[in-house]
This record gives structure tokens, C-alpha cells and sequence, in this order.
């Protein structure tokens, strides 16, 4: 009837009145600006450098300089609804947390002493990834563009110059970015070491830069393919790298052409664009001569992720967050050290870690297994030979070499095994 239908309606009107609705933004949120971190200590850190520094890895002009490129990527829209974070605050907060390894729970919105923190781990985690994209979109074309023909050619210069490998185009390694078990994934990011993982493949020019980068591939993959699945290792099956024609080593021209090469460890197979050291320790001496020579110039890869690491100390936990995510914080930290080893960011001391870490540099990137299989063809196990009777004629070698591959008293003072 009539009376029932309005009965009814005054009693889901008077449940309506009497429910308490969801807050849009909570009250203690609307503190931030007088009790948060953010509106104390920024304006302290931009007069003090150092410490400004220690807190962003970025100098106070180059966080300005970044700020301004991401802007137009991360700024919300002002409405009278509420005051939206502003860019600034969101670059903040990426650096500061995620990135430089603070806790993400306890980070911009600490309050006054004796106040318990806030927990806001949803609003910072999907600032943290939202930002992390935008560095990437941004810093990518400049800072990390795809080498190109003259790239190479510029990356075998240096390490013509300064590693005395002609015909080196970059050093190949990769490590496993250790995850939580992603939910419902399986063996897929299970690898060999018992840990779950997404695997990060980085070419690094001789300067330690990161030429090209591959991240996202599964842990699983630890005992063989993760190069061959991987894009880079299609674009070079393919020949699609752009890398230039064979050419002659200076002074030994009667070795033929010569082609451009990765140099990797014995992690990776063989192949006609990538050299790797004879295996086995009883070897002889221009084999020697040639793993040392190798080694020298591969060793600029695993700098650069120790750089990596120290420099960005998520990779000195496990990380708990899904594989997608996983991914932007690896681009986007690959891509900052770019930017900051252009802009001369790099001659400055990188902070070392606390004794409260309480973790080794090893916890979050992991080296990965040999994965590589002995069906080289002749060809390549030709071309590492010639490579090999260059480095160990006598006016390629250093009389440094002379002595490390002659005499076993000197090798073992300098630690050196081949």
C-alpha cells in the first residue's frame, strides 16, 4: 500500500542520515601541512646541499631541474574538493622513499613527537609508482636513448681508450632483483637460489652508463634463455642492434675483420657478438693474457651495479610489490644514474650503509647462473682465438700483462686467477 512504500522510505532515509559516511580525505591528513616532514624539512635541506644530498641523491639544482621536467606528468588538478600533493612533494617522496630505501609507511607525513605516524601506504605506494613511470617517460629519450650506429662507435672508442679492448661495444651482465612470491605466479619468479625474482640484463658503456636495459623477465629462467628470451638477445639473434660492420685491429691486419662485441662471463654462451673467457685455470699463457684483457673490461658492468645498488638501496631488501611495479623502480633508478652521471653527479661520495641496515649489498640483486650451453659454433670459438693472438702479441701487451701471465708470485699478489 501507499503507507507501507512511505514507511519505507523514511526508515532507508533515517539509516542514510544515521550512517557514517567515509571521509574523503582524514583529519589527520589535513595536518600535514603544519605536523608533516615534508613542510619542516625541505626548506632546511635546500640550505644545506650536503645534506639535501644525502636525503634525494640529487643536488638541490638538479632535483629543480627534474622537477620541472616531470611536472607536467605528475600534477594533479586544484579543485574545491581538496588541495591535491604538488609536484614537488611527489618527487620528494619518490626519492626519499622507495628509492633511497626508507620505509614506506612511516615517510612524508610524520607528526609532531609523540604522535603516533600515520599509515598511508596506499597513497605513497601509488606516488611512488606514479612518479617512477614519469621519470622514466622523461629522462628515457635523453639519458637512455637506443644507441644507434654512431652510439657503438662512440662506446668502442672508450673502450678502445681506456680498457684496451678495440671492437668492445658495452660489458653484458645481469642480476635477479630478489620479490616477494607474486600472488598466484607459480615457479614463474622462482629461481635457482630458493628466492623469487624478476631478472634486470644491462649492456654499460665504458663510462658506466647504461646503454641498454632489460627488466621484467622471470626468475625462473636461471638455468638457460634468459638472454635468448630476452628482447636484447632477439635484436642481436636478428641483427637489429645497428651495431656497425666488421673491421681490422689495428696492427694486426692480417687477422681479417674483426666483429663489434659484448664482453660477458662465462654465465653466457659464446657467440659471434659476444666474447667470453676460456674457461678451466690451467691455461696457457696468451689465454691468460686474453682473460685478463676480458675481465678488466667486463668488470665495468658489475661496477656499475654496485653503483646501482649503493647508490639506491632498494636493491638491499626484498621487494614487496608485485613484478609490473618491480620493473618501473628498476628503469627508473637505471635512468637516474644516467642523468646523474651526466650532469657530474657522479664525482661526489655516494653514502654508504648504516650499520642499522642490517643487510648485505647481495640481499636484492643476486648474479645469475650459468646459462649459456657449449653448441658455439666454430666461428665464434675462431674469432675469440684471433681476439686472443691480438692481446698476446707483443705489441698489445702492457708490461703489466707481461707480468701478470709469466710470473705466478705476481698474480697472487694482486689476486688475480685465470
Amino acid at each position: 500500500s501507499k503507507d507501507e512504500v512511505m514507511s519505507l522510505c523514511e526508515i532507508s532515509l533515517l539509516i542514510l542520515l544515521h550512517k557514517k559516511t567515509r571521509e574523503w580525505v582524514h583529519p589527520i591528513l589535513k595536518t600535514r601541512e603544519r605536523n608533516g616532514e615534508y613542510h619542516h624539512l625541505m626548506r632546511d635541506l635546500k640550505d644545506d646541499p650536503d645534506k639535501f644530498r644525502t636525503y634525494f641523491r640529487l643536488s638541490p639544482e638538479l632535483f629543480a631541474h627534474l622537477l620541472t621536467l616531470v611536472t607536467p606528468k605528475i600534477e594533479k588538478i586544484h579543485t574545491n574538493m581538496r588541495e591535491p600533493i604538488s609536484p614537488e612533494e611527489r618527487l620528494a617522496i619518490c626519492l626519499s622513499t622507495i628509492l633511497n630505501y626508507r620505509m614506506i609507511k612511516f615517510s612524508f607525513y610524520f607528526l609532531q613527537p609523540g604522535t603516533p605516524p600515520l599509515l598511508v601506504s596506499t597513497t605513497m605506494w601509488g606516488t611512488q609508482q606514479f612518479v617512477s613511470k614519469a621519470i622514466w617517460d622523461v629522462l628515457q629519450p635523453e639519458y637512455k636513448p637506443e644507441p644507434t650506429m654512431e652510439d657503438w662507435n662512440a662506446i668502442e672508442e672508450g673502450f678502445r681508450e681506456r680498457w684496451n679492448f678495440p671492437n668492445c661495444i658495452g660489458a653484458l651482465d645481469g642480476k635477479h632483483v630478489v620479490l616477494q612470491a607474486p600472488p598466484s605466479s607459480g615457479s614463474k619468479y622462482y629461481n635457482y637460489k630458493g628466492s623469487h625474482s624478476i631478472v634486470l640484463l644491462a649492456v654499460v658503456d665504458a663510462h658506466y652508463m647504461f646503454r641498454v636495459i632489460d627488466a621484467g623477465g622471470y626468475g625462473r629462467n636461471s638455468d638457460g634463455g634468459i638472454l635468448s628470451e630476452s628482447p636484447l638477445g632477439k635484436h642481436l639473434k636478428a641483427g637489429t642492434l645497428s651495431i656497425p660492420e666488421d673491421t681490422t685491429l689495428q696492427g694486426s691486419e692480417h687477422l681479417g675483420p674483426m666483429p663489434h662485441v659484448l664482453v660477458a662471463d662465462e654465465a653466457f654462451s659464446l657467440q659471434r657478438h659476444i666474447m667470453t673467457p676460456y674457461p678451466g685455470k690451467n691455461l696457457e699463457r696468451n689465454n691468460r693474457c686474453y682473460n685478463y684483457r676480458l675481465s678488466r673490461a667486463r668488470r665495468i658492468v658489475e661496477n656499475a651495479f654496485g653503483i646501482l645498488s649503493t647508490q639506491w638501496r632498494v636493491y638491499r631488501r626484498v621487494l614487496g610489490i608485485c613484478p609490473k611495479k618491480a620493473d618501473r623502480i628498476v628503469k627508473a633508478t637505471c635512468v637516474l644514474q644516467n642523468y646523474m652521471r651526466k650532469n657530474g653527479e657522479v664525482d661526489r661520495a655516494i653514502p654508504q650503509a648504516s650499520l642499522t641496515d642490517n643487510m648485505t649489498t647481495n640481499d636484492g640483486l643476486q648474479p645469475i647462473p650459468h646459462t649459456g650451453s657449449n653448441n658455439s659454433s666454430r666461428e665464434t670459438y675462431k674469432i675469440r682465438d684471433k681476439f686472443c693472438d691480438y692481446f698476446s702479441s707483443p705489441g698489445s701487451m702492457t708490461l703489466f700483462e707481461i707480468l701478470m701471465t709469466t710470473c705466478p708470485l705476481f698474480s697472487e699478489h694482486f689476486h688475480f686467477s685465470f
